[in-house]
Formats: C-alpha cells, sequence, structure tokens
C-alpha cells in the first residue's frame, strides 16, 4: 500500500466512509417522516373520520417501520464485522 507524500500512514484510495454517510441519510428521512407522521396524527387527533389521515399514517408508520429495520440490520452487520476483526488469533 503506497504512503501518502505529507503523512507516514498508508493512503486508502477513499477517505470517506460511505456506511457513515448512507446512515447519516437515514436518520435524516426517518426524522423527517416522523415529524410529517406527527403532524398528520395532531390534524388526525382532531377530525378521527378522516380516514385519508389515517391511511397517510399508517403508510409513513410502515416506512418509519422499515427504516427502523434497515438501520438494525446495518448495526448487527458491522457489529460482526468488528468482532471478526478484533478477535485474537
Amino acid at each position: 500500500m503506497p504512503l501518502s507524500p505529507n503523512d507516514k500512514r498508508a493512503h486508502t484510495g477513499c477517505e470517506v466512509k460511505p456506511m457513515e454517510a448512507v446512515t447519516s441519510l437515514r436518520k435524516k428521512k426517518h426524522d423527517a417522516l416522523k415529524a410529517k407522521r406527527n403532524s398528520l396524527f395532531a390534524a388526525y387527533s382532531k377530525d378521527p373520520e378522516n380516514f385519508h389521515l389515517a391511511r397517510e399514517i399508517k403508510d409513513i408508520d410502515d416506512e418509519i417501520a422499515e427504516s427502523t429495520q434497515h438501520v438494525e440490520q446495518e448495526r448487527r452487520a458491522e457489529s460482526s464485522a468488528r468482532k471478526l476483526v478484533s478477535t485474537p488469533k
């Protein structure tokens, strides 16, 4: 692995950690979905006969659950990878 001319460390092709960027985007999407869901629920609480709002809330709840599931899967995979790397031989 080549050394960086300005540094005494190995130079990798990419210094950015893509998983952190993906996780950050998922978090932003998750937060936006929760905010939208909360505002719709506030409107639905005032007008429980509005089934259109209930349907939108249910769809957003499904998206939030799916997002949460993806994050949990990524955390488990990352944790497993760390265990494999840090296991002494």
